[in-house]
């Protein structure tokens, strides 16, 4: 008895290993397909990411003297009625509606540790140039554009559960039209944003990639989506005057302008569907054929790194300079120009890799021990041959 237990322990423990010793004997054949554990990627997502990314910059440009002008304030409105609500159809979009073990990991090294790491940076790094003294922010309120990552880490944690719903989409609009009403919900761990922007989430999920890759297929497409963001720059222009932090979601319907609570609803629900709307015209209008390689692939390095910049030519009066030297139309284009260079110039595989410690500090700090470790083998190796 004990003999035969021992050789079926033995057989378990080399399963695995006999079944790796078939694979590699038996290789496939030549037309057959492989399996990928890579995600399939889609060149339209892309493409529309380094657009949009290129207009979060051109939006924080224009943040800086946004009363400056109608024609600011209307291309301001404009941009910030789709640009990051397009990021949150499109992560939906890559998003799994199984959370295993290495995507909550990848969640917590990926999104909450540079979290950690820029809301110490970012305050910081204003502190030094401003001359304020004031180098801590928390980390329960994010600071300024870091909202984004503890929401995308809350969204793909409440996947799995909305995605065995039937009614799930409808589910999230009530619950962020419910939101605005509760007082407590706003700044402190990006709840507002989170809760708001949740239902373009579940609706990039809900259509995948594959889809958004076929959306502009058709002249008739390109056609309505231009004429749904030529409307919403209409809308934008007569509206060029109202709050923009109704864009931005933080807080609830009192404390943006003490409206009634119906009246709230319906201006939330109305943008929401206009941002929609905007997002997926953008998405139909993107190239659908891979652009430059690396551009779309490395947005979120330009999404943490561009505040740096932005914050030091504030510092530098560029900003000031331009309101003071150029006409207004003028203006509005420099900047927009401004934001696709420096975009470009934060996506590329050189920036990614200088800033690798920062974004993805956890896999850098892998990758350098490993290789100091084959150096290390090397120079053994070498020192047991000479002696």
């Amino acid at each position: 008895m004990i003999r035969e237990a021992t050789v079926n322990l033995t057989r378990k423990l080399y399963r695995p290993l006999d079944r790796a010793g078939q694979r590699s004997v038996h290789k496939p054949a030549a037309g057959s397909r492989r399996i990928s554990r890579q995600p399939a990627r889609y060149p339209v997502l892309d493409n529309a990411r380094f657009l949009l990314i290129s207009l979060v910059v051109t939006g924080h440009l224009l943040e800086q003297l946004a009363d400056s002008g109608p024609i600011t304030a209307a291309l301001y409105r404009w941009i910030y009625l789709f640009h990051m609500p397009a990021f949150v159809l499109i992560s939906g979009a890559v998003s799994k509606a199984t959370l295993t073990r290495r995507r909550a990991f990848a969640l917590v090294t990926g999104l909450l540790l540079p979290y950690v790491i820029f809301q110490a940076l970012y305050p910081a790094w204003g502190a030094w140039l401003f001359h304020t003294g004031d180098w801590s922010a928390g980390y329960l309120t994010p600071y300024w554009l870091l909202w984004y990552l503890p929401s995308l880490a809350c969204w793909r944690l409440l996947l799995p559960l909305f995605a065995r719903l039937k009614f799930a989409l409808p589910l999230a609009v009530v619950i962020t039209l419910a939101a605005g009403l509760a007082p407590w919900i706003g700044y402190p761990l990006s709840l507002s944003r989170t809760l708001v922007f949740f239902p373009l989430f579940l609706l990039g999920y809900r259509l995948g990639g594959q889809r958004l890759q076929q959306l502009g297929g058709s002249r008739s497409r390109k056609c309505v989506a231009l004429a749904v963001l030529i409307t919403a720059a209409i809308g934008a222009w007569l509206l060029r005057d109202a709050d923009p932090e109704w864009l931005y979601a933080p807080v609830g319907y009192a404390d943006l302008q003490k409206i009634a609570p119906w009246l709230g609803s319906g201006i939330r629900l109305a943008l929401l569907t206009a941002s929609a709307s905007c997002a997926l015209a953008i998405l139909a209008l993107a190239p659908r054929r891979a652009m430059q390689p690396g551009l779309g692939r490395h947005s979120l390095t330009a999404y943490l790194m561009h505040a740096f910049l932005v914050r030091a030519l504030v510092v530098a009066g560029v900003f000031a300079w331009l309101a003071g030297t150029v006409p207004e139309p003028a203006e509005s284009l420099a900047r927009l120009v401004a934001g696709a260079l420096i975009a470009g110039l934060l996506s590329t595989r050189i920036a990614d890799s200088l800033a690798a410690p920062l974004i993805r500090p956890f896999f850098w700090a892998r990758g350098l021990a490993r290789r100091a470790a084959r150096a290390i083998r090397r120079r053994m190796e070498e020192f047991k041959r000479l002696y």
